[in-house]
């Protein structure tokens, strides 16, 4: 399949990268090296994405070059490569609308749950990261790794395997690893950046989920819920509730854990995390028309906060026979 899609690339001047909404490092990360890497192969490039890019990524290089979705598709677009999205749904509401009907829509992504929209696919189920599989297509293709590029696939495979500690962290992971820092990656800075500097309010939200957490089903289920207007009283940003679910994930013994979030447009967010394999918060997203990995997921609802998270939890009590 790279080599199918290497010769489509071939055939376009103009390609547009685009992901999900809420972008996580590997989002940006898998953006910013594939588009990097097709200026490198003489195409024009744009890179957009619905949300822009968070400040803790703004570091790497060419990250300015991720622009908001324009008001139009650019008449010169040949090719739209969507990287790191299993859904379609999850690159937001205007680049849904705006991209429907766009006539060649490539899906580059390592999501289990992976809906293979699009007209040409790349999906490499349960892999580490959106930016290990494309390490090892810019491998094939015989693109030369600048530093930048090193960076955005570094970030993009270290945070969607949490710093390698998670179970998809393989031997070969590893290796890519290395050959990234061999081609030019700074781990001391980039890690610094990415892990060590939060901004005052991220600690504020974090303070939050730990006053008012709940933990139940023996010490196995841990959650915390956002309310409509908590953030705005609080004075934090929709980028200080990222990661939000990993404060109360690491709480010894618990198997899986939940963040409620009221985003105050008529839908509920939630971000799940397991940490028994023996759990797949897929399934368990997947009932509710969510989707991710067997150990992170996440899923959107429309409804009432105290509603909508009585029906996930019900289902994640069921898997814990509690």
């Amino acid at each position: 399949m790279y080599e199918q899609l290497y010769s489509r690339i071939q055939q376009c001047s103009t390609i547009a990268v685009t992901s999900h909404f809420r972008p996580d490092g590997d989002a940006i990360g898998s953006t910013l090296a594939l588009g990097l890497a097709l200026q490198a192969l003489g195409k024009k490039v744009y890179m957009w994405n619905e949300d822009g890019v968070p400040a803790r990524y703004a570091f790497l290089g060419g990250a300015e070059l991720i622009q908001p979705l324009p008001d139009a598709v650019p008449a010169d677009v040949e090719m739209l490569i969507c990287v790191d999205t299993g859904d379609w749904k999850r690159l937001g509401d205007r680049t849904q609308q705006l991209l429907a009907d766009f006539p060649l829509i490539v899906n580059i992504d390592h999501h289990g749950t992976n809906t293979r929209y699009g007209h040409l696919h790349v999906i490499e189920p349960e892999t580490a990261a959106c930016a290990y599989v494309l390490f090892n297509m810019l491998k094939a293709w015989g693109v030369k790794l600048t530093k930048p590029m090193a960076d955005a696939l570094y970030v993009g495979i270290s945070t969607d395997t949490g710093s390698f500690q998670y179970g998809s962290t393989t031997p070969e992971v590893m290796h890519a690893a290395g050959e990234l820092l061999a081609a030019g990656v700074d781990v001391a800075d980039v890690n610094r950046r990415v892990y060590q500097e939060v901004p005052y309010t991220s600690l504020l939200m974090q303070r939050e989920v730990l006053n008012h957490m709940v933990v139940e089903a023996v010490g196995q289920l841990a959650h915390y819920s956002m309310p409509a207007g908590r953030k705005a009283e609080l004075g934090v940003t929709l980028e200080d509730t990222k990661d939000l679910v990993d404060v109360v994930r690491v709480l010894q013994g618990v198997k899986v854990a939940v963040i409620f979030e009221d985003l105050e447009d008529g839908r509920i967010r939630m971000s799940l995390r397991s940490k028994d394999p023996s759990i797949s918060v897929a399934t368990i997203a997947a009932q509710f028309g969510g989707g991710g990995h067997a150990m992170a997921s996440g899923i959107r609802m429309r409804g009432e906060l105290a509603a909508c998270r009585e029906q996930v939890l019900n289902a994640i009590r069921k898997e814990l026979a509690v």
